[in-house]
């Protein structure tokens, strides 16, 4: 592949306001995305953890639970 000339120096054929313009549409458009995926992860692991805990509550309270009750009464 050839060194082309034209391709490398493209971003200087471009005006500085073109450049500001392609700038806030980056910032516009990608920041909100950045944000909204590093939101996404996040609920998805605290939805994760919170599922397991509650599993884990589920199996400690069917561990705990006497299928045989105390039919003799307690002295106070």
């Amino acid at each position: 592949m050839a060194f082309d000339p034209v391709a490398a120096l493209a971003l200087a054929l471009l005006t500085p306001n073109l450049l500001g313009v392609i700038g806030m549409l980056v910032l516009l458009v990608g920041v909100p995305l950045l944000v909204i995926a590093v939101i996404a992860v996040l609920t998805g692991y605290v939805e994760q953890d919170a599922a397991q805990f509650l599993e884990k509550l589920e199996r400690e309270d069917v561990d705990d639970f006497d299928l045989e009750p105390d039919l003799e009464p307690e002295d106070d």
